[in-house]
């Protein structure tokens, strides 16, 4: 099997990505659970399970937009090209990370400004 071209990689990974979102949409709204619950606790546990689906289908929707971001400037030429130091990202972490905007370093830096 050939080798597929980041710009494809990104483009699957993206669509993917959607396709897993709209799952967990499909799930959450054919669950059927009422919120008239026989006890307190019920409903803190069900409050618990939506929050965290919330949580993961915004997780899939930031990876979503950073993959087409990534696919965007791999339409551009600007794919694997640091946003900060406009130095070329490593292959090794973009294999690892494909939506990688910035350098290991780079990203090191940011990561430490908003902490």
């Amino acid at each position: 099997m050939p080798k597929e071209d980041q710009q494809t990689r990104l483009v699957r990974l993206a669509h993917e990505a959607h396709e897993r979102a709209e799952a967990r949409d499909l799930a959450a709204d054919g669950g059927g659970a009422s919120d008239a619950h026989h006890h307190p606790a019920e409903a803190a546990t069900d409050a618990d399970a939506r929050e965290r689906q919330l949580q993961a289908a915004l997780r899939l929707k930031y990876a979503e937009e950073r993959l087409r971001r990534a696919a965007d400037a791999a339409a551009r030429g600007e794919y694997g090209i640091c946003v900060d130091c406009h130095e070329r990202i490593a292959d090794a972490r973009l294999e690892i990370v494909p939506d990688a905007e910035r350098c290991t370093p780079c990203q090191q830096s940011a990561s430490g400004r908003r902490r």
